[in-house]
């Protein structure tokens, strides 16, 4: 009897002793299953914070190197077009007056110049035109005060008329010479300079003297006063 009873303790320690080595078999298993699972979750909230909220600013980022040859070539393009439109603007044909004439009665010739209009192509073109000689001293200064033309001694103002004279302009004599070429270079430049619609061309004073030195009108014993804005002398 006491046999049995032992043979039944032993049984029951050994089931005992079984039945706790199992459990800590599935403890210690489930552990290592429970922290991959923890990494696992971290991982996808990870990667779903990097794709959710960084792309904006990467694509930004990404954007942004490229945003400076953008601007860079649009201020280039302008540049372009505000050059082609200058050259453009100068190659332009355009028509200015000449104005041939004493006493307040002009012819007028109309005459082609692309780019800037300056005093001294006016001049240069009244020459060609009429055949006078309208050599210069120097530049053709113009401010506030107004133009001042220097001729030369050279020029028609000290030789007279030439020799063949073109029917259209014809002169006398030296004094009507000298006086049509002053009030021509004079009316020349003023309503060129000046848009009558917008201003009086009178307004723009004109000098003249011939090397610095006044200018004597032959056979008249007057002379231009290089310091005083000229003034065309009228008859009657």
């Amino acid at each position: 009897m006491m046999l049995k009873r032992c043979i039944s303790l032993l049984l029951a320690l050994c089931l005992a002793a079984a039945v706790c080595g199992c459990s800590s078999g599935t403890d210690t298993s489930s552990a290592p299953e429970a922290s991959s699972a923890d990494a696992a979750s971290s991982a996808v909230v990870s990667t779903e914070t990097v794709s959710s909220g960084d792309p904006e600013s990467a694509q930004d980022a990404a954007q942004e190197p490229s945003s400076a040859p953008a601007v860079e070539a649009s201020e280039a393009a302008d540049g372009a077009q505000v050059k082609s439109g200058s050259a453009a603007e100068d190659a332009e044909t355009k028509t200015a007056t000449l104005y041939i004439g004493m006493d307040g009665q002009f012819q007028e010739y109309p005459v082609e110049y692309s780019g800037e209009l300056t005093p001294l192509f006016l001049v240069a073109q009244i020459s060609e035109l009429t055949g006078w000689n309208l050599d210069l001293a120097d530049e053709i200064t113009s401010g506030k005060g107004g133009m001042t033309v220097s001729f030369a001694e050279t020029s028609s103002l000290v030789s007279g008329p030439p020799e063949t004279q073109d029917p259209d302009f014809f002169v006398y004599d030296s004094h009507q010479l000298v006086r049509t070429i002053l009030d021509s270079v004079q009316h020349t430049l003023q309503y060129n300079f000046v848009d009558p619609s917008l201003g009086d061309p009178s307004s723009l004073d004109i000098y003249f003297n011939l090397d610095g030195e006044a200018i004597v009108i032959p056979d008249s014993g007057e002379t231009i006063d290089p310091y005083a804005p000229y003034e065309p002398q009228t008859e009657g």
